[in-house]
């Protein structure tokens, strides 16, 4: 972590994994292969598997974030002094001097509300505006890959899937959506599978995740289906912001179970 006495400067701990290092690999995950399927028929040959990682390493320095930062295109734009609606926030610096080191197996980001941690989760998975950031972020030493952030897992606060589909049909869903199709279905629907019953959603896999109107899954359950949707993915490093909000302490349990079943992947690196 950086110097910066700032009172709303973040503090990150991490939690040493339990599973046994393991070389690190330089390669960026290669989920994406384009091929013309019409032009070139389907054989044993060209299909690809489900990748598996070996161990990564994520590290960051010196990451700095300014929210509300004025871009070039914006300096460009017409001034309205006279609407105040329309005037710009002021620019808020969220991440002072941040550095840090991820390893496989679980880490956890801890600091009271409003003090970054969300930003810097966007920042570290790729999902922030550029304009206002600096700093560097690399993967096994290596800067990360243009496709970076469609290969990681990304679990967000809110529960994404869909209510009216049944906890398998949502996982079935997600890997269809973002895996290659060159990758066989039967290996996809053993992928998703073997993706519930690490998560402990056996009993669960055929039921409705539910809405307001239609009863469905437990809230525990309903979140272990979102992390489920990104883990079908098989990403070598799954970020979750702040996964038990808004969640009673039974709930909370049961999704802490499910991020617990997860870590036994011994080359993943979870960051919460």
């Amino acid at each position: 972590m950086g110097s910066n006495t700032d009172p709303h400067q973040m503090v990150l701990t991490s939690i040493v994994s339990t599973s046994p290092s393991v070389a690190s690999s330089t390669h960026p995950n290669g989920l994406v292969a384009k091929r013309s399927l019409l032009a070139r028929p389907m054989t044993s040959i060209n299909r690809i598997s489900i990748p598996e990682h070996a161990s990564a390493t994520l590290t960051f320095h010196s990451i700095n974030y300014i929210v509300g930062a004025k871009s070039t295109l914006s300096k460009r734009c017409v001034k309205y002094p006279n609407l105040p609606f329309l005037k710009a926030r002021e620019p808020k610096q969220v991440l002072f001097d941040v550095s840090g080191k991820f390893m496989n197996g679980m880490n956890a980001i801890l600091g009271p509300s409003g003090c970054g941690k969300s930003s810097l989760l966007d920042v570290l998975a790729d999902r922030k505006d550029p304009n206002g950031l600096s700093g560097l972020v690399q993967v096994d030493g290596a800067p990360r890959h243009p496709s970076f952030k469609y290969t990681v897992g990304y679990v967000v606060q809110e529960d994404i899937c869909s209510g009216t589909l049944t906890v398998r049909e949502n996982l079935w869903f997600s890997i269809n959506l973002r895996m290659s199709k060159e990758v066989l279905i039967t290996e996809k629907k053993d992928h998703v599978a073997r993706v519930i019953k690490e998560l402990g959603l056996e009993a669960c896999a055929d039921t409705r995740v539910g809405t307001e109107f239609l009863r469905g899954v437990s809230g525990g359950e309903k979140k272990r289906t979102c992390i489920g949707m990104e883990l079908v993915l098989s990403p070598k490093i799954l970020f979750l912001d702040e996964p038990t909000t808004g969640m009673t302490i039974y709930t909370a349990h049961q999704a802490y179970i499910g991020v617990l079943k997860v870590n036994v992947n011994p080359s993943l690196i979870i960051i919460i």
